[in-house]
């Protein structure tokens, strides 16, 4: 495949022969440019890296921990333990005591 159609083939003769030459780059172009570029200190990306790992990690270590609730009191959580100790060794709960982890629980939660 022709990378110009058959009948363009007068216009592209045309453009060849009155091309304009690129002008010639100054040799020292290269160090003009990379002295016109801002001086940065070799510092600064690890400095900035370090500093927003160190954020991110504390930030990590925040967020990861779980929120605590708070305790029962001493004598909910004793009805309790005693109720679940005679649940498993009888089998038969104790009259009056929470037999229910989540009960107790709640019971705390809303006080």
């Amino acid at each position: 495949m022709s990378p110009f159609q058959p009948e363009d083939e007068d216009l592209t003769q045309f453009l060849r022969h009155h091309r304009s030459q690129p002008p010639v780059a100054s040799p020292d172009l290269e160090d003009r440019i990379v002295r016109s570029l801002p001086k940065r200190s070799r510092f600064s990306r690890p400095l900035v890296l370090f500093a927003s790992g160190i954020a991110a990690c504390t930030i990590g270590v925040i967020m990861a921990q779980p929120a605590r609730s708070p305790a029962p009191d001493a004598n909910t959580l004793e009805a309790f333990m005693e109720n679940s100790w005679s649940t498993t060794i009888d089998g038969t709960p104790t009259s009056g005591a929470t037999s229910d982890y989540l009960a107790l629980m709640e019971s705390t939660t809303n006080n």
